[in-house]
């Protein structure tokens, strides 16, 4: 430890900011050296149930305010439980951390929300040093738009936030011009009827849903995409009404675990139609099963759109529905990497091609398949693989779950069509 404690304050100090506060302030008592230092480090990490009560909470935080003035605050990690929620109080105190140019700023509040809502400071709406906001179950007031100014905020996540106005939201996201990576989770009574997620530097954009069953009749909010730059989307256990994509990046990532309230078939047909126009310049899909069946329920497979960027596809069955597959294939040209996940086996009968999509012609190298495992073998086991390994002329590679391990010498015995192929092995697929 000597040749350490020998080190530029600056230089323990950036050594600390790496530390938990409350390790942080463990080292004092290593040496004389060391007893103030951790005050002096520009990251405060603060539980308040690691405090007896209220007065120990208060008392260290103002504290730590008190013997650091002048010091900025880089980091400030909260996570608040107090036993009685002050506004004024709590105002004060982060107000005070906001103005020392914090740059990363977390607040998870664990109070009950029913009885007290903890409700954010106007000055963190105009924080010309903020770099990344992660906020859990906060209020946040209507600021006059002109008020909103976050220059540098590149990183947000609001999880269970409640809203002062259905369309705070999209305004705030459209004051923070260089935001890179913003991540939303939707909760029943946020507020929220429509979001509009328009921004010409998001990159990253991931959507959930918190709704219990119970309020499975509450629709999560409309949300309308403009994302010129969007180079990941995932949408996670979310139900709406609307889903709208007007603009992402051409060649994007997308996860999809989406469904719909159906009340008008014939425009939810026409959304349907749009948003998958609008995925069609994707390069990698993952699609679950519901949202496949929701779109093979209300959808005229016939008008899908060419997905001619798409490489991978990764597409689950609750169902099987093989002509959807099929279908979907069809219209992947380009396709090199596909995995499935099937809920249960294809009936035997089923596993046959109507048509040789292009992709088994020119494109699809890899091929996984994820199926129930079962203790006894089923003709589908077999059938399943056959169909890949005998009409794919570029393929390299079938990977394949447990459930095949009773047949994997007769599929590694069966003949390949295409020349390059190389193994057939078993996978944590």
């Amino acid at each position: 430890m000597d040749w350490i404690s020998n080190l530029p304050n600056i230089l323990l100090c950036q050594i600390l900011s790496n530390l938990s506060t409350k390790d942080s302030v463990r080292t004092s008592a290593l040496s004389k050296r060391w007893t103030h230092l951790w005050m002096d480090v520009p990251a405060l990490e603060l539980d308040s149930s690691n405090f007896p009560d209220d007065n120990d909470f208060w008392g260290f935080f103002d504290n730590f305010l008190e013997f650091s003035q002048g010091l900025g605050i880089k980091r400030f990690d909260l996570v608040y439980n107090v036993d009685e929620h002050i506004h004024e109080d709590f105002v004060e105190r982060i107000d005070d951390v906001v103005k020392r140019g914090v740059c990363h700023l977390s607040i998870l509040n664990e109070l009950d929300v029913e009885e007290e809502l903890v409700r954010m400071l106007l000055s963190l709406y105009s924080c010309r040093t903020l770099v990344s906001l992660n906020l859990y179950c906060v209020a946040f007031d209507a600021p006059g738009l002109a008020l909103v100014s976050l220059p540098r905020l590149k990183t947000m996540h609001l999880e269970a936030v409640k809203y002062d106005g259905k369309w705070l939201l999209g305004a705030f996201i459209s004051r923070c011009k260089v935001l890179e990576e913003l991540t939303i989770v939707t909760d029943h009574g946020d507020g929220l009827e429509v979001v509009l997620v328009g921004s010409k530097s998001l990159k990253v954009f991931k959507l959930k849903s918190m709704r219990s069953e119970e309020t499975e009749d509450e629709c999560d909010p409309t949300i309308l995409i403009d994302a010129p730059k969007l180079e990941f989307m995932s949408i996670f256990d979310y139900h709406s009404k609307r889903f709208i994509i007007d603009n992402i990046g051409p060649f994007a990532k997308v996860d999809i675990d989406l469904t719909f309230k159906v009340e008008d078939v014939d425009s939810f047909g026409a959304m349907i139609i749009d948003f998958l126009t609008k995925l069609s310049t994707v390069r990698e899909m993952i699609i679950s099963a519901r949202t496949l069946e929701v779109i093979h329920d209300y959808y005229e497979w016939e008008l899908l759109p060419q997905f001619a960027n798409m490489s991978h596809l990764h597409a689950t069955f609750l169902e099987t529905s093989w002509k959807v597959l099929l279908t979907f294939l069809g219209r992947c040209p380009n396709l090199q990497s596909l995995d499935l996940e099937f809920d249960s086996f294809p009936e035997p009968e089923e596993i046959k091609l109507s048509f040789v999509p292009q992709c088994f012609q020119s494109s699809l190298q890899f091929v996984g398949l994820k199926t129930p495992i079962r203790v006894e073998g089923t003709l589908s086991e077999m059938k399943l693989p056959i169909l890949f390994l005998r009409n794919c002329k570029v393929m390299k590679k079938l990977m394949l779950n447990e459930s095949f391990k009773n047949v994997i010498k007769k599929i590694r015995g069966i003949p390949k069509m295409s020349p390059q192929f190389q193994t057939v092995a078993l996978s944590n697929i």
